[in-house]
């Protein structure tokens, strides 16, 4: 049986849901990752509309906290069941120092909480290479896995202090590459408003 649910995206629903985050980031300051996560988990409407950005449209399927083989927990993986596309989301928090911290007089380090968001998208991208076939990992995505991305969302922008930063911010997630495909990364500002942009094009369907 899936481990995923089942989920039909409303979009006047998806409208609300990110229009009150945005208020409440907006107020919120920075933030640790329990009470940011716990924002997002009760708009799922909302983080559909982050699928846009993984390169798919229409997600059928949503999943928080889904554990890989025992090992891995995978923050959220939204994906389309039709076409077996899936993707693949770490939340860190979002404080002064989740992208960059300390450091020397010239400039800052790469904050650990970053560092862990590009590693569990590594070690997922692992589990998946090395067990393809694996009955437990197809039965928890209900069949195969036929295409899938991957994101980290970690940090403010307001937390970069200088163009240097933002110029390693920006270079460093255009460099990054997981099975040979690009990995988002974004702050939790840049996920506003990117499903901001891809609710838009989807009421230009509507």
């Amino acid at each position: 049986m899936s481990a995923l649910h089942a989920i039909s995206v409303d979009l006047p629903t998806a409208t609300s849901e990110l229009a009150s985050f945005k208020a409440w980031l907006a107020t919120a300051g920075f933030v640790g990752e329990t009470p940011i996560v716990a924002e997002i988990k009760s708009r799922p409407h909302m983080v559909c509309l982050l699928a846009g950005t993984l390169g798919f449209s229409a997600p059928n399927l949503i999943r928080f906290e889904l554990q890989m083989k025992g090992m891995f927990r995978i923050d959220l993986v939204l994906g389309n069941d039709g076409l077996r596309q899936f993707g693949l989301i770490e939340f860190e928090d979002a404080m002064p120092d989740s992208i960059f911290r300390k450091g020397t007089k010239q400039y800052r380090y790469w904050s650990p909480r970053i560092e862990h968001g590009f590693s569990q998208i590594v070690d997922w991208a692992w589990v998946r290479s090395d067990h393809p076939n694996d009955s437990v990992l197809v039965a928890g995505f209900g069949g195969r896995i036929g295409t899938s991305t991957y994101a980290v969302i970690c940090g403010r922008t307001m937390s970069l202090r200088d163009d240097m930063e933002e110029k390693r911010f920006a270079h460093r997630r255009a460099s990054l590459r997981v099975e040979g495909q690009p990995a988002v990364v974004l702050t939790y500002d840049e996920m506003v408003r990117t499903m901001e942009d891809n609710l838009s094009w989807l009421k230009s369907w509507v």
